[in-house]
């Protein structure tokens, strides 16, 4: 139940930054024209990811029948909504790729294409086929992240400045949203395990075709390079005296990745089970409080402290309060969430459960009143002592941005509506031969 209720919070967590996160970008007039596509974009992508986590907890609790169907469904074509959308943002931030109406409206235009495709071959009842192309939004933003990180983490030191470190490091720690938790498959990849090299993303059904189950590890392996490309520049520059907190993100990923490996390696170390709970092994644990947290409480508060600290809410005297009761609320949540989720696995007495928790929420709390000041009343900038060809300068009006809220909403219905069908229709269960 650990990993269902690790769901759960993930989806509070995504829903609650996406919901109220909206309120104030939408408020925001001082938002340039990409950077107010992102911060849409973002929002609704969290809106719709916490949606997608609940969908999981329910498929993975819901033994009644065939209704798992609707909520397997259900998760998957929301996820559909995240490929394109985290697509979208890497195309206009920090730096825009797409540089004119035009070419925003072609390249949009792709995006939306495929997300089309996507929905035919859903209705025509052939999902998980090769025109879905997933896992390649994973090449698609770590090609893009990655050269501007690269770009502006490389430049001579008599060339940088706040703002070139800005957009160095915003692009990495989207690269870390993204990538997370592909990096901590690195050691399977060096090291040339059968688990990654062999990867059956149905577990010997025919649901997915090898070329499906190739495309996606092609992302893995990309997302990975992407991520050693990241800690050998890392090191480079701390050693010529330029270091950056993405240094130790990127170790602290791949450090991890490096106990899972061995237990996988170990199967008589990853196997062994827990005196005090039957339901959990030592491995079963490891990728609860590292892959699991990355998916449900990391990203979301990754995407806060982007919204927050590079000037994406418009944070003043009348909204400061709501925009505070906001991280307090997703900094609670996170940090209660996770110790029962520890107690959940690991044996804690209730008392000493509750004053860990009281300490640990003090703890956080206190460090919001600290930075939230500084974030709020001193956001970063990514255009200062810029060359201006970088951000060029066009207006999208605000007409745009409340039809993309728009179609994000019915598009949620619709996957509602058609995941409702396959249930109805048995679709899964008769691509599995069950009926």
């Amino acid at each position: 139940m650990a990993v269902e209720n690790l769901l759960f919070i993930g989806a509070i967590l995504s829903v609650t930054l996406g919901c109220l996160a909206l309120r104030f970008v939408r408020r925001n007039e001082k938002l340039e024209w990409n950077e107010k596509l992102a911060a849409h974009l973002i929002c609704l992508m969290f809106i719709v990811k916490g949606l997608q986590n609940a969908a999981g907890g329910y498929s993975n609790t819901d033994d009644s029948q065939s209704v798992w169907q609707f909520w397997k469904a259900l998760m998957h074509f929301l996820d559909f909504y995240f490929d394109i959308s985290i697509v979208m943002i890497a195309l206009v931030y920090p730096v825009p790729i797409l540089r004119t109406p035009r070419q925003l409206k072609i390249g949009y235009g792709i995006m939306v294409g495929l997300m089309i495709v996507r929905l035919l071959m859903v209705m025509l009842g052939r999902p998980n086929t090769v025109l879905e192309l997933f896992g390649m939004m994973y090449v698609v933003c770590g090609l893009i992240w990655g050269s501007v990180y690269i770009k502006f983490r490389m430049l001579d030191e008599a060339q940088q400045n706040k703002s070139t470190q800005n957009i160095a490091f915003v692009s990495a720690l989207f690269l870390t949203l993204l990538l997370g938790h592909i990096w901590m498959y690195t050691p399977d990849m060096l090291f040339l395990s059968e688990t990654f090299y062999f990867i059956d993303l149905w577990s010997g059904t025919d649901m997915t075709s090898t070329m499906f189950d190739y495309i996606w590890q092609l992302g893995h392996v990309f997302g990975i390079a992407v991520g050693l490309a990241i800690l050998y520049v890392e090191i480079k520059q701390a050693i010529n005296g330029q270091g950056s907190p993405m240094l130790y993100i990127i170790i602290a990923y791949m450090l991890s990745g490096m106990l899972r490996y061995l237990m996988t390696s170990f199967n008589s170390l990853g196997e062994v089970g827990l005196a005090w709970n039957d339901d959990f092994t030592l491995l079963g644990i490891w990728n609860l409080l590292t892959a699991g947290i990355h998916f449900t409480m990391v990203r979301p508060l990754i995407a806060m402290y982007i919204l927050l600290r590079y000037g994406l809410f418009d944070i003043d005297e009348n909204n400061r309060d709501m925009a505070r009761l906001m991280t307090v609320m997703l900094i609670v949540v996170a940090t209660s969430a996770l110790l029962e989720l520890i107690q959940t696995v690991i044996p804690i007495n209730q008392m000493l459960s509750a004053a860990l928790m009281g300490i640990l929420i003090a703890f956080g709390v206190g460090w919001e009143e600290r930075s939230f000041d500084t974030m709020a009343s001193e956001p970063a900038s990514l255009r200062e002592d810029i060359d201006k060809d970088w951000f060029p300068t066009f207006d999208i009006p605000q007409l745009y941005m409340d039809r993309l809220i728009m179609v994000s909403a019915v598009y949620v219905v619709l996957m509602f509506f058609l995941s409702f069908i396959y249930w109805q229709m048995n679709i899964y269960e008769k691509m599995l031969g069950v009926v």
